[in-house]
């Protein structure tokens, strides 16, 4: 967008929230356009109303430089040091960091006022911001404070004659990364050891008291700049009476004899977050975890939350019905509704102890301990009442958490949310506390008992008879669908709802549909449901497994309605139910797992083409293998247990280990002579749930049993490895192979040797002089290219590492090529193969995908790949690599980078959901919404979770294309 564009609609959202006061900061600030944030920034939070040379001239920065991308602790702690480095005294050193705290605080504060294409962030983005921003604050002050004490009384030994550390440890929402805009931020100190050198001035104790007086007095001390952050230190042991900082054993003491619920809970979201951050981790998982998470079940830790919330608002609370944090249906009771369940359940169920309140209900859900309405409800309000709670705090410029009393601010509250005035906000606020109120009320043991009758009753009654059991489903859960699939489940008398089972487990049909109706899609559930169960000629060992296993039901129901991939696998191979069931969330290590299967098959399979049953059994093993761990994949995934990157390493480290099994197989242990060569998404480590493997065969007919036989040798080997990836079985899909990469693409031989690998990519080398055929290279851009992400997978690493350096020879060593050639064949690619129109996109090859951000990468790697540090397969690596030497500037490597982390994460989260290899996004999808809950959203007053996945798609997009164009310096639309 142009910039007289962008500053006209600032301008008019800003006298959309208070015309008066907009035009009044117009014309104080001279009424230029680069000058339009600041106005709106007056306009709506006067409290951050730029009054200083350098608070104007901060925003007039990010008026030029954009405010779309998400600032992450790096990248802050690098620039808070450049600012503070040249200072030579404190005074000077501190300014330097208010001033940057500041601007910081002004730009998460407009992200969190514009749309989504002004560069508009979900709160839980400008959270996480404001968040690292204090951390960045806290190490500053910190090594500002350890500076001086040590100048005074040296540096901090211990007896062993090593340095002592300390580490600050980030609790309540810093800890959660869930920082508001007016919060204090909560500490609390550790350092390592009392047992300091005996020829040191002062004790250590003393010490670090004095370094984390000195940082603490730092960010808390007023100036003329304004302070950096208030510093509450009130949740360490002791609280307010207690030691500033405490030593590792005297930590550990305090909470085995004194820890009470409350400092459990408080501990619940401890985050090491400066200083010695290894030491943190090592306090957190020694120290924190054993005294926060008890292995016993506690379900009457309930009713003490409870009461603590209820004295906090008696005690805290001038107005509670006001209050948006302690108020009936408020934050807190949002927090401690997630909080209570993760102390419940977190002893048992490792992959709950999270620290932010949004990643912990995400988990909590995976594993069947909330389900999808409770989800939703918590999620949406929590999200809702954070963003009132900033929006009140950047405006008054106070600590509070009270709504404003006067009509008139509350009015100019809504409107900054988009309403037209205070009415929809309240209601909207109403409705959201009270289902807030009425889910963390039922958290207590007396609100969880049963009810004694149930919706579902009359479904239940009638299964015997299946007209009237069809018009009560029907009824009950709004769809003909369901009903069918209900029917069947109960037409044997053994199944799930059959009239034994339910004569042997009374309650286990109403949780069933209790689950069902709160899944996220029902008709999905049950319809996976009912195939599972028909695999089976008995299946009372997973109707009892469902019924008597904790929270089994819930979580089984909930992967099912959640994801179409992993459902296709359970009903293909029933027993993987147990990692849905058992699993704990967790995932296998590749290798170990592909070793472990083999392990248990009777012998190794005979390298032989004709049908052998002991390679059947090989190619089952793996297959079983791949199967099982896509899936623990999927199911963590889903969970949030692992991130995108983790999944795609994880998964191209399965297919790594079924090539490398295959070959060994194939070349009977024996792999010289033979090299597999992985490209495209394999070969960067980047592979998706339903990617294919590009692979090439590069072979040394040196090593063959006759040279002239060398040929017709490694290519009937290279056609039984495709054979035995690829071929059906009973235990599973294998792997499909694209060699189409390989040179000549499709028209050309399946294996190449060396020497015409070498002279088809115009690589001098011994063997390509060797080489007597009359095959050149193409010459393609694309062929050069795509050698970039040329990585050895398997065979013959002696020789793989000289297929490698040829690769690198040809794509690196001869530049890049013509801007106009990339782009056109861009452009091509676009057109033919995405065939977008408005609503349909497509994240891979439409426009600003995955693939402008590939190319752009590529072409700058090919432009700059003299200097070694930008040789990676890997995209994400190579961003960074050319951020930090110089080629591709700040700006511009955000915008890259932030978009490829969220086409990638969007691009897994649709295959996960529907089983399809799929990059489309259809606007009128009706599982677009789910798909926006999975990438986090959620439905907010005036704009869905659907809305607001495809603003940021199309916010995202535009962005990539925009970068790609400009770091290309190509022209284009």
């Amino acid at each position: 967008m142009r910039e007289v564009d962008a500053a006209h609609r600032l301008l008019s959202l800003a006298r959309t929230i208070d015309p008066e006061r907009a035009q009044g900061a117009l014309a104080e600030l001279g009424g230029k356009p680069e000058r339009a944030l600041a106005v709106l920034l007056s306009t709506a939070f006067p409290p951050l109303t730029p009054g200083a040379s350098h608070q104007v001239d901060a925003l007039t920065r990010f008026s030029r430089e954009g405010l779309r991308v998400e600032r992450r602790r790096r990248d802050l702690l690098r620039d808070a040091r450049r600012l503070t480095e040249k200072s030579k005294d404190p005074d000077t050193y501190l300014r330097a960091l208010r001033r940057f705290v500041w601007a910081e605080r002004a730009r998460v504060a407009l992200r969190e006022l514009l749309p989504i294409e002004l560069g508009g962030a979900p709160i839980e983005a400008t959270a996480r911001e404001l968040s690292s921003l204090a951390d960045v604050a806290l190490e500053l002050a910190l090594d500002e404070a350890r500076a001086r004490i040590g100048e005074r009384f040296g540096e901090p030994r211990r007896s062993d004659g090593k340095l002592s550390t300390l580490c600050a440890f980030g609790m309540g929402k810093l800890g959660g990364l869930e920082l508001n805009a007016g919060s204090d931020v909560d500490l609390l100190f550790v350092y390592d050891s009392d047992d300091g050198d005996e020829q040191s001035e002062l004790p250590l104790h003393d010490y670090w008291s004095r370094v984390v007086r000195r940082a603490v007095s730092s960010i808390d001390t007023p100036s003329e700049d304004g302070l950096i952050w208030r510093v509450d230190l009130r949740l360490r042991p002791e609280g307010s009476g207690g030691p500033l900082a405490n030593s590792v054993a005297a930590t550990e003491r305090y909470y085995e004899t004194w820890g009470r619920l409350w400092e459990r809970a408080a501990l619940l979201r401890a985050r090491p977050m400066a200083g010695d951050l290894e030491l943190g981790r090592l306090v957190a998982r020694e120290i924190f975890t054993p005294f926060v998470y008890r292995h016993a079940v506690e379900p009457t830790l309930a009713q003490g939350i409870f009461e603590l919330v209820e004295r906090s608002r008696r005690e805290l609370s001038s107005d509670p019905e006001r209050d948006l944090k302690l108020g009936r249906g408020g934050i807190r009771e949002a927090e401690f509704f997630v909080q209570t369940l993760q102390l419940i359940w977190g002893g048992r169920e490792p992959t709950l102890r999270v620290a932010g309140t949004r990643a912990a209900l995400s988990r909590l859900e995976s594993r069947g301990l909330v389900s999808d309405r409770e989800a939703r409800i918590i999620g949406e309000g929590y999200t809702f009442l954070r963003r009132i709670e900033h929006r009140v705090q950047w405006m008054s410029g106070v600590q509070t958490h009270l709504l404003p009393a006067s009509n008139d601010d509350l009015a100019r509250l809504g409107r900054t949310l988009g309403h037209d005035d205070e009415r929809p906000l309240l209601a909207e606020l109403a409705r959201i506390r009270g289902a807030v109120a009425e889910l963390f009320t039922a958290i207590t043991p007396g609100a969880r008992r049963r009810s004694e009758s149930s919706r579902f009753d009359s479904v239940l009654a009638a299964l015997s008879n299946p007209t009237a059991a069809a018009a009560e489903a029907e009824r009950a859960f709004g769809s003909g669908e369901v009903a069918e699939h209900l029917l069947a489940l109960a037409r044997r008398p053994d199944g799930l709802l059959g009239e034994v089972t339910r004569d042997r487990f009374p309650n286990l049909g109403r949780d069933l549909l209790e689950e069902l109706a709160a899944s996220p899609d029902p008709e999905q559930a049950s319809r996976t449901m009912r195939a599972f169960f028909a695999r089976f000629p008995a299946p009372g060992p997973y109707v009892t497994a469902l019924a008597e296993g904790e929270r089994a039901l819930a979580r089984f129901v909930t992967v099912l309605a959640s994801s179409s991939f992993v459902g296709e696998a359970l009903v293909a191979r029933p027993e993987l139910a147990d990692v849905v069931l058992f699993g704990e969330g967790k995932v296998s290590d590749p290798r170990a797992a592909v070793a472990s299967e083999l392990d248990a098959q009777p012998s190794a399979p005979a390298p032989s083409d004709d049908d052998d049953p002991a390679e059947d059994r090989f190619v089952a093993a793996l297959r079983l293998t791949k199967r099982r761990v896509m899936v623990e994949v999927a199911v963590a995934d889903l969970a949030g247990s692992i991130g995108t990157r983790e999944a795609t390493r994880l998964l191209s480290e399965l297919a790594d280990e079924v090539l490398r099994q295959v070959v060994n197989l194939v070349c009977a242990g024996d792999t010289r002579g033979l090299s597999v060569i992985a490209l495209g998404k394999l070969g960067g480590r980047e592979l998706g749930y339903g990617s294919d493997l590009d692979v090439i065969f590069v072979f040394d007919p040196s090593t063959a049993p006759s040279y002239q036989e060398a040929f017709g040798f490694f290519t009937r080997r290279a056609q039984r490895i495709l054979r035995v990836l690829s071929e059906p079985s009973f235990a599973g899909p294998g792997y499909e192979l694209d060699t189409r990469l390989r040179p000549s693409g499709s028209q050309g031989m399946l294996v190449t040797s060396l020497g015409a690998f070498a002279r088809y990519h115009g690589v001098d080398t011994a063997e390509a002089r060797e080489y007597a055929s009359s095959a050149t290279s193409s010459g393609a851009a694309w062929e050069r290219q795509a050698l970039l992400r040329a990585r050895l997978c398997a065979g013959d690493r002696e020789l793989g590492a000289r297929v490698l350096a040829i690769a690198h020879e040809a794509a690196y060593h001869g530049g890049a090529p013509p801007v106009e050639e990339l782009t056109r064949m861009r452009q091509r690619m676009q057109l033919e193969l995405a065939r977008e129109r408005p609503g349909h996109y497509d994240l891979k090859v439409g426009k600003g995908g995955l693939l402008d951000i590939e190319f752009c990468v590529q072409w700058l790697q090919m432009q700059h790949g003299d200097d070694l540090s930008v040789r990676t397969t890997d995209t994400g690596e190579a961003l960074e690599a050319l951020h930090a030497g110089g080629y591709l500037n700040r700006r511009l490597f955000d915008l890259l980078r932030d978009g490829y982390r969220f086409l990638r994460r969007l691009e897994q989260r649709i295959h996960v959901l529907t089983g399809q290899s799929s990059s489309q996004i259809d606007a009128h999808s009706p599982r677009l919404g789910q798909l926006a809950r999975r990438m986090g959203l959620q439905d907010e007053p005036g704009s869905s979770a659907s809305e607001q996945l495809l603003a940021r798609y199309e916010a995202v997009t535009a962005n990539v294309r925009a970068a790609y164009l400009e770091a290309l310096g190509a022209s284009g639309e």
